[in-house]
């Protein structure tokens, strides 16, 4: 197809400040051949202001789509946010994170036709947030709270992903939502997200175990690609939505879940 290799899809909801540093951290990417396509799950006037502010800015083509905010329905915005991207790659991350400069390109080397990749993220204190500002984000100041401790997780999850890999566990490699690629085609030969995971908890699970299932081939990108994610502290308007776990693991624990999903990119 036409269009950028990588499709990034964002998911966001009222986090202004954190989302701002995201963008500013994609506009600073090492490889250029993408979008962004922003997945706002309810967020207010704002979220759409800053996404209007970095269209008229350029640097790097910026869609944006939203739905009403009735509660935590991330699989849903990103299903919607797939079907407006146009990359043979999609890369799956957060709105409250922000890529290392090489994120973008790590996934676009790696995720092959009929692949899938994941890594990590590294935890930026309240305090060290508190502190950060659009020029340090424009010069990657950031990046240098990455630790030996950060390095030595990354490790170990690769490790025990390729492991769980090679003696057939199919809930491996370990997966987080902010950092997930998935060649195109895989992604809508399982229908991508299940969008009946209308909490937070298991969407991302859930569609590794697919991907699993599906044949898709995993790999393993921790150590290699990973994402900073910016402590809520900065961002208290998130704080009026109350994001419900999922309180049992009846719906993801049941027995014979399909590769394709019912309720996801296609109906039924």
């Amino acid at each position: 197809m036409s269009g950028p290799k990588v499709s990034v899809i964002l998911s966001i909801f009222d986090q202004p400040n954190a989302f701002t540093y995201a963008l500013l951290g994609y506009r600073r990417q090492s490889f250029r051949d993408f979008e962004l396509v922003v997945a706002d799950d309810g967020s207010d006037e704002e979220t759409k202001s800053i996404v209007e502010r970095f269209r008229r800015e350029g640097g790097v083509p910026v869609k944006h789509v939203w739905q009403e905010n009735r509660g935590y329905r991330r699989a849903k915005i990103a299903n919607t946010a797939v079907r407006e991207s146009e990359g043979r790659i999609l890369l799956l991350s957060d709105g409250d994170c922000i890529p290392h400069r090489d994120f973008v390109k790590v996934h676009a080397e790696n995720c092959a036709p009929g692949a899938f990749c994941t890594g990590g993220w590294v935890k930026l204190s309240a305090e060290y947030c508190s502190t950060l500002s659009e020029e340090k984000v424009r010069a990657g100041e950031f990046e240098g709270q990455l630790t030996a401790g950060d390095r030595w997780k990354f490790f170990v999850h690769h490790w025990k992903s390729r492991f769980g890999v090679l003696v057939g566990n199919t809930k491996k490699p370990k997966v987080y939502g902010c950092n997930i690629s998935v060649d195109r085609d895989v992604y809508y030969a399982i229908n991508g997200y299940d969008e009946n995971f209308d909490g937070i908890g298991k969407e991302d699970s859930d569609l590794r175990n697919r991907l699993r299932r599906h044949g898709a081939k995993p790999v393993s990108l921790w150590g290699r690609a990973w994402v900073y994610h910016v402590d809520d502290a900065i961002d208290p308007k998130i704080r009026r939505r109350r994001i419900p776990r999922r309180k049992d693991k009846t719906y993801y624990s049941r027995a014979g879940v399909p590769v394709r999903c019912e309720n996801g990119l296609v109906k039924g």
